[in-house]
């Protein structure tokens, strides 16, 4: 809980202080959005970090010369850089046969300077100097990677929509402020059950961080005021963005609405926090961030997949009920994303979209999920009316380089984030399961946890293993599609037997829950907090409300059971569901243990409760009902002043569970056998004993051979290997606790290799629910004789 006074001294400049945030430009260059930090295009660890500081003016004529970025390990600084600069929300002007809206927001400047050769884990202190800024410059400073076992990460997403509050003439309700507020200070908050927190690490984001289509506007009004505010407190949000890493997945919202395509030209009706595109302004997540541009090119929003095969018709022009054809506008728009963030040159949107990074011991993989990659398939029948629907397959320039992407990491935690859940309880987005398609292989090649959005909530599974039918249509019938492990409780028995998969949608949206009307809520219907009892109405149909609603393991829910009669009468998928209030996770990564804590909004000392509604805002963690979540942030939206007065209160702690990789050296045996010597030119075989004596068994299990540059691969027999380097990857997926296996690596001696040559190689067993266990280094002598003899050992 902040301190009071500090509230009210931050509430007493909170008007002057959005106002002038959000205020058109009175002089001919202004600063529209202060500086930020972003990763820029580094991924994998390196010999060195780097951090992009960024910032835009109103010009429509960038000068990089006119700025400067101080940089250093003290606010001596030390070190200077000059930034680059490109002109952003300009290319309807590339086709004069276009017309231009007379909302739109016109040309702006990008800039953006990295700051590279950093060491690890290191504080440094930033300055950027020129027009617009501060006298003395604007001034920051950040932390680069951690690259130990010991982190903190926030997560949070679909915040920055501004609902108009009913019976307010048209006030908006700033809901994603306080989240922003909390999330920057979590290691001043005390909450019941949480220890001492430390400052966050990093914050990843599931998608839908604005509304409503992803333009510059949404930014100009929902995002940037809040995420980089001068003032820090529940009404206004935080600087944060200037100084914690923030890492962002695409939503449907971010690239336009439904996810299916986007509309580059603009809305009959756009202004200010109406979230439409002001015109020529569409797909600014492209052109405001600076991610790593390590993913495949080709799948961006301009592309529709039907499986393998691609249709460039996503990307639109439509104004006032005429549509235009533009590949010049096309051309121009992808050309204003060209930028060098670390690694040379690049279009942004030609690899952002898809991307993954180190950090301490975890490797990150963020995936676009959205309709537009699978055939534009989106929503479809109320689930009362008919079956699921059906999704073609995922494709496979994606499934090849993810795989490959977490074949090539040796990061003892693997997280993937996309924004549609592939196992998510919650009616509202039930139908938008594409990602089913993905639970196979993110599980078999080690992922620990699965972040996703897009309903406006809180939820957990239990640890899910994903069955041969999970991607095909739901039903009742049949086996199961998923199973779980119920056993996992996160807090006696935390190694869990499966991938996790967590919403993380309550950041600042109105949630999904039926329950509440507008504008917490979104309608009444099922009520499916995990506190709610009693009956829902769905379509005229009545549905217990509460756990009885959710999905079984045979992705089936009691709401299908108009088509399916026996739908949801299953073991439930779901364990918490949290869709009350809005709250966001700090987990804490140490060693081989991950601790997750939900932690709410900031709530009143009072209730609402009443006999019959005992828990209107649901329950904390221990089952008791928690008290009303403080007023709401108005906002007054022909100003964005904050209309409202200043609130605060302490946050309840919603969820925690452990999640620990144990140490099996002694339980896991893993041997490698290979011929004591081989003629030149020869064939032969690696074969690695893995036993697991265990009681763990254990998922996304991988044999993992580091090879002499002597030999090349030949074949595995079950055609899993895949070579990375001098790195052969077998995945073998689950192994069973008790279990034995066998693996044989046929590889060839390389032409070129002399008599003497020693061929050495080593072996690690690796898997999502274990630390990796090695197996002993062996040679093999290139020798004229041979023998047969194999060796598990260096002797």
């Amino acid at each position: 809980m902040i301190p009071k006074a500090y509230r009210i001294l931050t509430f007493a400049v909170s008007f002057l202080g959005i106002a002038l945030q959000l205020a058109p430009a009175a002089f001919a260059q202004s600063v529209t959005y202060k500086p930020y930090i972003q990763p820029g295009d580094n991924g994998p660890f390196g010999p060195k970090d780097q951090m992009v500081v960024a910032w835009q003016t109103d010009e429509s004529s960038p000068n990089s010369s006119a700025y400067s970025v101080e940089f250093g390990s003290t606010v001596s600084y030390g070190s200077a850089v000059s930034p680059q600069t490109r002109v952003v929300d300009n290319y309807l002007a590339a086709d004069p046969a276009l017309p231009v809206p007379p909302t739109a927001s016109g040309p702006h400047s990008n800039y953006s300077a990295v700051l590279a050769n950093l060491d690890y884990d290191t504080t440094y202190f930033y300055r950027v100097n020129g027009p617009g800024m501060p006298q003395g410059g604007f001034a920051a400073s950040f932390h680069t990677r951690k690259r130990g076992d010991e982190f903190s990460i926030l997560v949070q997403g679909d915040e920055g929509f501004f609902p108009v509050v009913p019976g307010t003439s048209s006030r908006l309700a700033d809901y994603e402020a306080r989240i922003v507020h909390l999330m920057y200070n979590v290691a001043n908050l005390s909450v019941p059950g949480v220890p001492k927190l430390p400052k966050p690490d990093l914050a990843l984001n599931s998608g839908d961080n604005v509304y409503t289509n992803g333009a510059e506007g949404s930014y100009r009004d929902f995002w940037f005021p809040v995420w980089n505010s001068d003032l820090d407190s529940n009404e206004t949000g935080a600087p944060f963005i200037r100084s914690i890493p923030f890492y962002i997945v695409v939503g449907n919202h971010d690239i336009g609405a439904t996810g299916v395509n986007v509309n580059m030209l603009g809305n009959d009706v756009a202004g200010r926090f109406s979230g439409n595109t002001d015109g020529g302004d569409a797909l600014a997540y492209f052109n405001n961030y600076y991610f790593p541009l390590n993913g495949p090119a080709s799948v961006d929003p301009q592309f529709t997949y039907n499986g393998d095969t691609s249709t460039p018709n996503a990307m639109l022009f439509s104004f006032k009920g005429t549509s235009y054809s533009s590949p010049a506008a096309i051309a121009a728009y992808k050309a204003s994303t060209l930028t060098d963030s670390g690694k040379g040159a690049k279009q942004q949107i030609d690899h952002e979209s898809n991307y993954s990074f180190d950090y301490g011991s975890a490797h990150f993989v963020f995936l676009d999920a959205n309709p537009h990659l699978f055939d534009a398939v989106l929503d479809g029948p109320a689930i009362t009316a008919a079956p699921q629907l059906t999704f073609p397959p995922y494709p496979s320039v994606l499934r090849d380089w993810l795989i490959h992407d977490l074949d090539s990491s040796s990061q003892p935690w693997k997280f993937v984030v996309f924004h549609q859940p592939a196992f998510s309880s919650g009616n509202a987005t039930v139908r938008n399961n594409q990602m089913r398609a993905v639970a196979k292989f993110l599980e078999d090649h080690g992922v620990n946890m699965v972040f996703n959005g897009h309903e406006h909530n809180y939820q957990r599974t239990f640890p899910i293993r994903a069955n041969a039918n999970v991607a095909a249509g739901p039903s009742p019938s049949g086996p199961p599609a998923v199973s779980i492990d119920t056993s996992f409780d996160g807090v006696t028995q935390t190694v869990p037997d499966g991938v996790l998969y967590i919403v993380e949608g309550a950041g600042g949206n109105r949630d999904f829950d039926g329950d509440l009307g507008p504008a917490r809520g979104s309608g009444l219907g099922i009520d499916q907090e995990d506190s709610a009892t009693g009956i829902g109405t769905l379509a005229t149909f009545m549905f217990p409300n509460g756990p009885a609603s959710w999905l079984d393991t045979h992705l089936t829910s009691v709401s299908m059971s108009p088509v399916f009669p026996a739908g949801g009468s299953g073991p439930k998928i779901t364990t918490r569901f949290k869709a009350k209030l809005f709250s966001f996770a700090d987990i804490l990564v140490k060693d081989n243990k991950l601790t997750l804590y939900q932690i709410s909004e900031p709530l009143l000392p009072t209730s609402s409760a009443t006999p019959s509604n005992p828990a209107p805002f649901g329950t904390d963690l221990n089952g008791n009902p928690v008290n009303d979540p403080i007023p709401d942030t108005l906002v007054d939206p022909t100003t964005g002043n904050v209309v409202s007065p200043p609130a605060d209160g302490p946050s309840a702690l919603l969820d925690r569970f452990v999640v620990t990789k144990p140490n099996l050296e002694d339980q896991l045996r893993v041997h490698l056998h290979a011929p004591g010597s081989v003629p030149p030119g020869a064939q032969f075989t690696y074969r690695l004993l893995v036993d697991n004596g265990s009681s763990y068994s254990l998922n996304g299990t991988q044999a993992v051979f580091e090879l002499s540059s002597g030999v090349t691969l030949v074949d595995s027999p079950d055609g899993s290997a895949v070579q990375i380097g001098n790195s052969i990857v077998v995945t073998m997926g689950r192994l069973a606790a008790g279990v034995s296996t066998d693996i044989h690596l046929n590889v060839a001696v390389v032409p070129g290799a002399d008599a003497g040559d020693i061929l050495a190689a080593t072996a690690v067993v690796r898997s999502s629910t274990a630390l990796p266990v090695q197996a002993d280094r062996i040679r093999t002598r290139v020798t004229h004789a041979g023998s047969d003899a194999d060796r598990d050992d260096e002797k």
